[in-house]
């Protein structure tokens, strides 16, 4: 028989089948954990790539008003020519810069086209602070974002939360699926109108690759471990078949004692005495027996 037999036992086939389920739940995690990584990798060549490029004609990158955003032209830079509807303004709330909440300045701009984008114009702690809008023809450069969905929020009026140009007033023949942010120059700190810049997005590619890394090391020691449980149980099995073994006691038997008619007896002494048995004595106390054998077999 195999010395890992035991592995068969429904102990064992219980104990491996959970190896197995909790190794594949470690190898899933540490691939979800690279594909996080590479999806970051990818957001972070794209802010590389299209953060500080060239403005370009806002009709080259969408093709129409209901033209969702590619991934790849995120924050890109796009030159846009038209007019405020300061009357539209509306503020985001819940938004963070600089470690303070506040809200950003959502204004709908006019192109000379005749479609409407909701331009970031900047962040400020209270909607009382906000600026006044510029008038007249502006051309700005402005930063491509996704929108947000906005469909189940409840706002008051002047208040949004996601910035989602479905809940923006003023925008007629919108841009759809999309809003920009302006393009502020400076240190960070609020231009000479008073908005605050809003903040370069983070480029930290996050910990997904340690991540990994832990996952496949949590899979391959928990093989180890059971693979070292499993040696030990072999070794100790061996042990206790040996030891079973040597303690098998062995009884020596004179032939000629056999032959003259005495029977083996229940175990005595190191030496073989009480073994053997006389069945022709009979009224003696075992003292003189153990006697009488013992004489026996010395003048035999």
């Amino acid at each position: 028989m195999s010395r890992y037999s035991f592995l068969f036992s429904a102990r064992w086939l219980k104990y491996i089948a959970m190896t197995i389920i909790i190794v594949i739940a470690c190898i899933f995690l540490a691939l979800w954990q690279k594909d996080r990584q590479d999806q970051r990798q990818h957001e972070i060549a794209t802010i590389n790539a299209n953060y500080s490029s060239q403005p370009v004609d806002i009709t080259s990158v969408l093709g129409s008003t209901s033209a969702t955003l590619d991934g790849d032209d995120e924050w890109r830079q796009v030159s846009l020519t038209g007019h405020y509807l300061e009357s539209d303004t509306v503020f985001a709330r819940n938004r963070t810069v600089n470690d303070k909440v506040g809200y950003y300045v959502v204004v709908p701009f006019e192109l000379t086209s005749g479609d409407t984008i909701a331009i970031v114009r900047g962040w400020i702690a209270e909607p009382d602070q906000a600026p006044p809008t510029p008038t007249g023809e502006q051309t700005i450069a402005a930063r491509l974002q996704p929108a947000q969905d906005g469909s189940e929020d409840n706002n008051p009026d002047g208040l949004i939360k996601a910035i989602d140009p479905a809940r923006i007033p003023g925008m007629d023949s919108a841009y759809e699926n999309i809003y920009a942010e302006t393009i502020h120059t400076g240190n960070g700190l609020p231009d000479e109108s008073g908005l605050t810049p809003l903040p370069a997005p983070d480029l930290d590619p996050g910990n997904h690759l340690s991540y990994m890394l832990q996952w496949f090391t949590f899979g391959i020691m928990i093989i180890i471990a059971v693979s070292i449980s499993a040696r030990r149980e072999r070794r100790a099995d061996a042990e206790a078949a040996a030891k079973f073994t040597g303690d098998v006691e062995y009884v020596v038997v004179d032939k000629e004692a056999l032959d003259a008619g005495a029977k083996i007896s229940q175990p005595g002494n190191r030496y073989g005495r009480n073994r053997l048995r006389s069945p022709g004595v009979h009224g003696r106390d075992e003292a003189e027996e153990d006697e009488f054998i013992e004489d026996r077999f010395r003048h035999s």
